[in-house]
């Protein structure tokens, strides 16, 4: 958690125990599900960065030549929104990779569609053709990353991605 999520997750408790203390009892709950899902949404696009880190780790050992940065915080458009949140960048050589994940922060930021809690992004850099737009949903049970045809994004994803980055076509999407 940066030190903006941070600062923002104490302003959140505080406006709580404050809603609380007034009876505020709409605003405790509205202020709670806020909460929850910030959660899961940090959560989630966490798991999705971390996937992506150490399959290019794992990677490394046989191409040492790739490198990994992580930029955060990171702001990016989706649709007519901006996104706020983190950005990965894999390259090997001229090849790049780079995975955005982030959510409307401020009502000026604007929405999701289809009831998403986060976005994120899979840009090959000269490769647009691979390129995947994620959305986190609600799943029956845990929340999980879907591509625009409704495909799961698990760690199968995770590695068909970083297999394009190494150019290894048997093993692409």
């Amino acid at each position: 958690m940066n030190e903006l999520d941070s600062s923002w997750h104490e302003l959140l408790n505080n406006a709580i125990r404050h809603a609380e203390v007034s009876g505020r009892t709409d605003i405790v709950e509205y202020l709670q599900l806020k909460a929850s899902n910030d959660l899961l949404r940090t959560t989630a696009a966490n798991w999705l960065l971390d996937s992506f880190i150490e399959a290019a780790f794992e990677a490394a050992r046989r191409q040492p030549a790739i490198k990994v940065e992580r930029d955060e915080p990171f702001e990016f458009s989706r649709g007519n929104g901006k996104m706020q949140g983190s950005r990965l960048v894999i390259t090997l050589g001229v090849r790049c990779l780079e995975v955005r994940t982030g959510w409307p922060r401020t009502p000026s930021s604007g929405i999701l569609r289809g009831n998403s809690l986060a976005a994120a992004d899979i840009l090959h850099f000269g490769l647009s053709r691979h390129n995947a737009l994620l959305s986190l949903v609600r799943g029956e049970t845990t929340p999980h990353w879907i591509d625009e045809e409704k495909n799961i994004a698990d760690l199968a994803f995770i590695s068909q991605h970083l297999a394009i980055l190494l150019g290894q076509p048997e093993m692409t999407l």
